[in-house]
């Protein structure tokens, strides 16, 4: 019989190895300065976005690309292939003989501890919760110039809608600085202040969960934001989400019991498709428009892995993204049951592949008896938005 891994061990491999330390990708500190991004260093994406992130306080990491995220241990599994035991020797870990007793005592102080950060959590989650939507109540209608004028820019029909909203002084935080007399505490940085657009995300139980947040400046070919990270000058994400985004969706065009759901990645995305369809006089009665906040929550988690066919990692192996098969016990996007038809969106501007990926898996997902889905791909290297920009020129 193959000797137990003691849970002593495993927790002294969670504390002790270091994520950032084995990445094996460029790393710099997120926006908040709590923890590091870069690089998905599984499924390839850009650090455009930091949609790749490690929590040092943690030690855990998250791809909304393509969803991965765990602990160190979960890194190495993911990272070379093997299985938690393989992954375990691999940290430097190995079997011990396991007193029965002492195992059962730790793992109670464990289920205690996890237990307390769940609910200190969950109040952290609730307080950033009512502070966005305090946020959103307060921010002005979509006729707002703001808006007004991002959309047109966009070559987007202005919208009879209240699911965009404005704020015209919106800060924007990225790092973190000492704070005025007290050099021992610190707080986050504001680097820019100025219009934004709004968009609440839904989460699947139905209620406001967070916001999408786009930085406007129309001296600025395509509306968005030059924002400029003062210490470096690179140039940061005029988007960002905050809040819960996992399984949430932005309801854009608004319907009670929808017979058809247009749903794809970018707010952008989606309405430049409801614009096409309105130009050519479609009816959209009974058509909900759904923006999937980002391209990972589209599908959803997946229940495995499935290697790239071009991409390769550094040592030279594919590529690992998650596979077209979906795990349903992952909270997801729910969609309607009024629905019969759907169509799901995919941006030709990323990975082709993976979007490909991520459209099987999410019609996999929302797949019933009597639904048709279908799938709907922009040229590649170009989204949606620029079709419908390319043809008002």
């Amino acid at each position: 019989m193959m000797a137990r891994i003691a849970q002593s061990e495993i927790d002294r491999i969670r504390s002790e190895k270091r994520i950032a330390d084995i990445a094996g990708v460029p790393l710099r500190a997120s926006r908040m300065g709590r923890g590091l991004t870069g690089p998905c260093p599984f499924c390839g994406g850009s650090d455009r976005g930091q949609r790749f992130e490690i929590r040092l306080d943690t030690n855990t990491f998250v791809c909304a690309v393509c969803q991965a995220g765990g602990d160190v241990i979960r890194f190495v599994e993911l990272r070379d292939g093997c299985d938690f035991r393989g992954a375990v020797e691999r940290l430097g870990g190995g079997a011990e003989a396991v007193d029965p007793e002492l195992e059962r005592q730790r793992a109670a102080e464990r289920r205690a501890r996890e237990a307390e950060r769940a609910r200190t959590a969950a109040r952290r989650a609730e307080t950033e919760r009512r502070r966005l939507y305090d946020i959103w109540q307060r921010a002005a209608p979509p006729s707002s110039p703001s808006i007004a004028g991002y959309l047109a820019r966009r070559g987007i029909w202005q919208l009879m809608s209240n699911r965009l909203r404005a704020v015209e002084d919106m800060p924007y935080y990225h790092g973190r600085e000492a704070r005025p007399g007290r050099p021992d505490k610190d707080r986050a940085r504001v680097v820019h202040r100025g219009p934004a657009m709004l968009a609440p995300i839904v989460g699947p139980d139905g209620a406001f969960s967070g916001l999408h947040i786009t930085w406007i400046d129309l001296a600025q070919p395509k509306g968005k934001a030059m924002i400029l990270d003062p210490d470096t000058g690179e140039a940061l994400p005029a988007k960002k989400v905050r809040g819960v985004k996992v399984g949430g969706r932005i309801e854009l065009i608004r319907c009670a019991s929808p017979i058809a759901l247009v749903i794809g990645e970018g707010i952008e995305t989606v309405l430049s498709v409801w614009t096409a369809m309105a130009a050519v006089g479609r009816d959209l009665d009974g058509i909900a428009f759904w923006s999937s906040v980002d391209l990972g929550n589209l599908g959803g988690h997946a229940a495995g892995l499935a290697p790239h066919p071009t991409a390769r990692r550094p040592d030279g192996s594919p590529l690992r993204i998650p596979g077209p098969v979906p795990d349903m016990d992952a909270r997801a996007i729910p969609v309607p049951d009024s629905v019969a038809r759907v169509l799901l969106l995919g941006d030709g501007d990323s990975d082709r592949f993976l979007t490909e990926t991520t459209l099987q898996r999410a019609a996999r997902r929302y797949a019933r008896l009597g639904r048709d889905i279908r799938r709907a791909f922009a040229p590649d290297g170009k989204d949606f938005n620029n079709l419908l920009m390319e043809a008002a020129a």
